[in-house]
């Protein structure tokens, strides 16, 4: 396939940045398996078709390891991705399986290639992997404005992804087309590094000291930032509610009509959407044929806050 647009995901060893690749692809094309060191050594990609759009996703190693060596060559790992695929783009996968909470590494981790490559928020998606289902109801309003705070970053989109069992096929597939979404509303743009990727293992105690002593300042003053917390929460609240309405629609039946000569014919059955949300405008049950088309347009105006 020849294209010139990337998805580049990034993190972090044990983040689920294969999962990830994977989820989107729709199979196990990059290896991924519950280790404590890395299982991704070098850069792979796979050209993936959406649609109208294309692009290679690019799966690479974690940048943080147990030697500097491993270190220096992850950073080399990921400037032949961008070399590859400079139109791109970039997502960073936080680890959120420690209940939730934002690691230092993963801050570190983004920081360093940050200032190598200077992200803008148009191109780039955070995605928080892993998450409790049990987590508190403003989780993700107070972590959207933390990171947008921590990250200087105040318009930067950000995922969040539950637990799921892997092996349920249902769970896999409503949560690729909330991940497919997010990606596919950010823009492609070239990525060109501007500096080296500093990172040494010496100084890694000292700088997640720092960004502990920041997450911390922050959380304290959370308070002062409830307006943006609750805008943040509102709009994934709206988002996911109109997310879980499409999916249950997906799920209906089809009903029957007896024509002539006793054929008989298959009948959408149309509901009409709650008042707040698309006036008249009906959505169709998933076996509908243009139910898939329905559901892009509908989850493009809300990712565009329209």
């Amino acid at each position: 396939m020849s294209n010139n647009n990337g998805l580049i995901i990034l993190g972090n060893t044990g983040s689920g940045k294969s999962f990830i690749g994977n989820l989107i692809l729709g199979q196990d094309f990059f290896q991924h398996e519950c280790s404590a060191s890395s299982v991704t050594h070098v850069t792979e990609f796979q050209d993936f078709r959406e649609g109208s759009k294309h692009f290679s996703i690019f799966n690479i190693p974690g940048l943080i390891e147990d030697n500097q060596a491993a270190v220096d060559q992850n950073k080399v790992e990921i400037h032949k991705a961008f070399e590859m695929r400079p139109i791109s783009i970039v997502a960073f996968v936080f680890n959120g399986g420690a209940g939730g909470r934002i690691k230092e590494e993963d801050i570190v981790a983004f920081e360093a290639i940050n200032k190598a490559y200077s992200f803008e928020s148009k191109s780039l998606l955070l995605i928080v992997n892993d998450l409790p289902s049990n987590r508190p109801p403003q989780y993700e309003g107070e972590t959207t404005v933390k990171l947008q705070n921590l990250l200087n970053l105040p318009d930067v989109k950000v995922c969040f992804l539950d637990r799921i069992d892997t092996n349920n096929q249902q769970n896999r597939q409503v949560l690729r087309r909330k991940l497919l979404k997010a990606v596919l509303d950010r823009i492609s743009k070239v990525h060109r590094k501007q500096r080296e990727i500093q990172l040494r293992l010496d100084q890694l105690k000292e700088m997640k000291a720092e960004w502990k002593r920041k997450q911390s300042q922050l959380e304290s003053s959370i308070t002062n930032l409830q307006d943006q917390v609750s805008r943040a929460q509102n709009r994934y609240d709206d988002l996911q509610r109109q997310f879980n309405n499409l999916q249950e629609t997906r799920r209906e039946p089809l009903t029957t009509y007896s024509g002539p000569n006793n054929y008989v014919v298959p009948v959408p059955i149309y509901y009409p959407p709650p008042a707040s949300a698309w006036g008249n405008t009906p959505i169709l049950p998933m076996n509908h044929p243009g139910a898939t088309a329905q559901a892009d347009r509908i989850w493009s105006r809300l990712q565009n806050g329209n």
